[in-house]
């Protein structure tokens, strides 16, 4: 069963991507800094909660290089820390305060057998006054570019727990062994999760004492089924694999209307115009951030429609700001040329969601990018919540932005992020010689591994998630206690989405949906048998009262952009489909069975 433990990862592994909040109460005190909610978060989402091993290697690295009254950030590259730096500088009330970046590495294989476990890397360290340590957390929170949980593992073996003398053998450090009976361990919670998705976090840490002989049966499983995943040196290849992947599934799905294929010119979507990232936030911060460098004067960026909190923090923080549209509709459009034409604004980029999370509204992309040709400014979709195997956004974008974090990769246990470069956009040679000159590959090497795996069967479980989101949908539509159910089919922008739906795509998994009485969501939130925490496009259900979670701070700055504070978003998983329809049912009856107060 879904667990109902404060602070537990959703699945229980080590590098798990949710954790639980399993109650309205609970999120609330999260959201509060309540210590009885607090000092349970042993886990959390990797760009809101550091990571036990990053917060370790960031202790040792403070004692050993830091000074009095300094606190540390780690990334994964000089150049990145160097941006996190230059923003504590520009947002900090303190006058020339000593910021610091170091800059260490991790050795090199010193044999072709230590290949299979050794990868030189290395980390940019920024260090600030202690006082600092929030604008440092922003950044690594708004940017999505700071170290993963498993390269905050491997440095952390390498530059301080494994031996001083370098072994030529091929056998693996005691930290190895460590960290491959972890990485076991999410295998073998990944292939029962796939199996039966709802009680993957009931599975306990290795650290629990298990059966010995299935223990050995296991452990021969994984070294005949999986002992490529573990092995480092195919991360190349993984990366390979993954960029044609995707460069694959955006080019091989697109809607064969004659207009789109004007707009591609003839042109072939490459696995080089495919970037990988550490997640998805990373690549709209980079889309913003290339926009920003190749502007003779920056501009501000339209925000078109109410989007993922992230996104409407990097464009407000960083360079001139934004106008932001929060309703996304076709006034805020009418309003928009209005202002264009007349001169009134100048924009340097207009960012949008596809469709929109939580309240899943398409944009008008066809009349968005007609007016980004006629004024001159990019457009940056993030069509992580449709996947590009529903829509086909690429015709109307410049650079087309997507977790991978969420249904790509389903399991719930890696961080990950794609930006393509629209081949046949008139900005395209401007950002492939930027690309090609200033990108780095920031995507860890078993991170790597792990995506390749997870996404193999992408497109089955796409198709599985689409067929019973619909079927949910149809569930809640016949509920008395619901106000609204916001689902692609049911905005008034359907007619968007399907015009860059795919022949063969759904309207994917995310689902919100609005009470009438905010007593009864607290009550079915409460008492629904499902995951309950932050993320979405996981193999399992996963629930959250959204507003609250995400927005906490400004409910009632939110609601004028019609998002409720008692709006419950659900992102539908694998289950079976009338188990879940049931699970839920009864969460409604249960909603319903006490008169309000």
């Amino acid at each position: 069963m879904p667990s109902q433990e404060i602070g537990m990862p959703i699945p229980n592994i080590p590098h798990a991507v949710s954790v639980t909040l399993p109650t309205w109460e609970a999120t609330v005190g999260y959201e509060e800094g309540q210590d009885w909610v607090v000092s349970k978060m042993n886990s959390g989402y990797p760009r809101f909660f550091i990571h036990s091993s990053i917060q370790k290697l960031s202790k040792k690295i403070e004692a050993k290089y830091g000074r009095d009254g300094e606190r540390c950030m780690i990334f994964p590259s000089y150049k990145v820390a160097k941006r996190c730096r230059k923003f504590i500088k520009e947002k900090t009330d303190i006058d020339n305060p000593v910021i610091r970046v170091l800059q260490l590495s991790t050795p090199a294989p010193a044999s072709e057998d230590e290949k299979s476990t050794v990868i030189e890397s290395t980390i940019g360290v920024v260090f600030f006054p202690a006082s600092e340590y929030p604008l440092a957390k922003n950044y690594w929170q708004h940017s999505g570019e700071g170290i993963s949980s498993r390269m905050g593992e491997y440095v952390l073996r390498e530059l301080f727990e494994k031996d001083s003398s370098r072994s030529t053998s091929p056998t693996p450090s005691s930290g190895f062994r460590a960290a491959n009976s972890n990485l076991k361990h999410e295998l073998q919670v990944q292939q029962i999760q796939r199996r039966s998705p709802s009680i993957s976090a009931s599975i306990r840490s290795p650290s629990v004492t298990q059966n010995e002989e299935t223990e050995k049966e296991f452990n021969t499983f994984i070294e005949q089924k999986f002992g490529r995943v573990l092995d480092l040196k195919f991360a190349k290849e993984a990366k390979i694999a993954l960029r044609r992947r995707i460069c694959g599934k955006v080019d091989k799905s697109h809607n064969q209307i004659e207009e789109m294929e004007k707009a591609r010119r003839g042109k072939n979507l490459s696995e080089t115009d495919v970037y990988l990232f550490p997640s998805g936030m990373a690549t709209i911060f980079y889309a913003h951030q290339v926009l920003l460098e190749l502007s003779k004067e920056p501009k501000k960026s339209v925000c078109f429609g109410f989007p993922y909190v992230d996104t409407l923090n990097i464009l407000k923080k960083f360079g001139p700001g934004v106008h932001f549209l929060g309703l996304g509709d076709d006034n805020s459009l009418d309003e928009l040329e209005k202002e264009l034409e007349s001169g009134e604004i100048d924009i340097m980029a207009l960012f949008c969601e596809c469709p929109s999370n939580p309240l899943l509204k398409t944009p008008d992309l066809k009349r968005i990018r007609k007016l980004a040709d006629k004024y001159d400014f990019a457009v940056v979709v993030d069509e992580t919540v449709g996947n590009f195997l529903n829509i086909h956004v690429l015709p109307y974008a410049d650079m087309v932005c997507s977790s991978l974090t969420k249904v790509f990769s389903g399991d719930s246990n890696v961080m990950a992020g794609s930006l393509v470069l629209n081949p046949a956009s008139s900005r395209y040679h401007q950002l492939k010689e930027y690309f090609d000159k200033e990108y780095e590959d920031l995507f860890w090497s078993e991170d790597a591994l792990w995506l390749e795996r997870n996404s193999r069967d992408f497109a089955e479980r796409s198709v599985r998630i689409d067929k019973t989101a619909l079927a949910t949908v149809d569930l809640l539509q016949k509920c008395p206690l619901l106000a609204k159910v916001y689902y692609p089919t049911l905005s008034d922008t359907k007619k968007y989405y399907d015009e860059i739906k795919t022949p063969t795509g759904g309207y994917g998994g995310l689902i919100s949906f609005l009470f009438h009485e905010p007593e009864h969501a607290i009550r079915f939130f409460n008492a629904v048998n499902l995951h309950k925490g932050p993320s979405l496009g996981t193999n399992f259900t996963l629930a959250c009262p959204y507003a609250i979670l995400a927005h906490y701070q400004e409910l009632d700055e939110i609601a004028q952009w019609d998002v409720d504070r008692n709006l419950i978003r659900i992102s539908i998983g694998l289950e079976d489909t009338e188990e879940l329809l049931a699970v839920l049912q009864t969460s409604l009856d249960e909603a319903a069975a006490k008169p309000i107060a």
